[in-house]
C-alpha cells in the first residue's frame, strides 16, 4: 500500500519506498509501498507523465501478456516478502505509447500518479490497466494517489471519478493518514465477474 514519505524521512526496513521523481526533488515525497521487507528501490520519474525508471533490487522480469495494445511484464522479486513491480504498456498509436508502473501486494494494485501532465493517452492507458487488473490479475482494488496540492487537482479528479475511482476516506485500513495526499480506489467485485463467467 502507497503512501507518500513526509519531507525529509528516510527509508526503513518497514517501508521500502519508491524514489522521487528525479529533476524535481526539492522537498517532494517518494511512494512507499507499506510491508515487512527490506528497502526497495524501484522507479524514478525521468520525463513528465506516467514514465518511470530506476535502478530496483535484484529481480526477474517476465512477460506475464502482450497483445497488440497491451504490454505487462512484471518484475518477481528474488527475496520472498517484496512486492511485486508490474510493467503495464498501452500503445495509444503507432509511435506513441502509456507507461504506467504499480505495484501489487495482497490482492491490490498500487499507482502513484506522478506530478506533472499526464502524458497523451494516459486515460486510455489506465483504462486498459484497469480492465486488465480486473479480467487477468484478479486483483480486488485498484487504488491511486497524488499530492492534494496539485493545480490539476480538480480535473484529475473529475477524471478519475469518471473512470469509476472513488476517494478514500480517512481512516481506510489499506492507507494511512495523510491529509496531503489524495487516494481513490478502484474497487472491484471479483464475485460478481466470477458469476458472469
Amino acid at each position: 500500500m502507497f503512501y507518500l514519505r513526509p519531507p525529509g524521512t528516510k527509508g526503513s526496513a518497514a517501508a521500502p519506498h519508491l524514489p522521487q521523481r528525479s529533476g524535481n526533488t526539492g522537498g517532494l515525497g517518494s511512494i512507499l509501498p507499506l510491508s515487512n521487507c527490506p528497502q526497495l528501490q524501484c522507479c524514478r520519474h525521468i520525463v513528465p507523465g506516467p514514465l518511470w525508471w530506476g535502478s530496483r533490487d535484484p529481480s526477474l522480469s517476465a512477460l506475464i501478456y502482450k497483445d497488440e495494445k497491451i504490454t505487462v511484464n512484471q518484475d518477481v522479486p528474488v527475496h520472498e516478502g517484496k512486492p511485486h513491480i508490474v510493467h503495464f504498456q498501452y500503445k495509444v498509436t503507432e509511435v506513441k505509447t502509456s507507461s504506467w508502473d504499480a505495484v501489487l501486494s495482497n490482492q491490490s494494485l498500487f499507482v502513484e500518479i506522478p506530478d506533472g501532465l499526464l502524458a497523451d493517452g494516459s486515460k486510455e492507458g489506465l483504462s486498459a490497466l484497469l480492465e486488465f487488473a480486473e479480467e487477468k490479475m484478479k486483483v480486488n482494488y485498484v487504488f491511486i494517489c497524488f499530492r492534494k496540492s496539485r493545480e490539476d487537482r480538480a480535473p484529475l479528479l473529475k477524471t478519475f471519478s469518471f473512470l469509476g475511482f472513488e476517494i478514500v476516506r480517512p481512516g481506510h485500513p489499506s492507507v494511512p493518514s495523510r491529509p496531503d495526499v489524495m487516494f481513490m480506489v478502484y474497487p472491484l467485485d471479483q464475485n460478481s465477474s466470477s458469476d458472469e463467467e
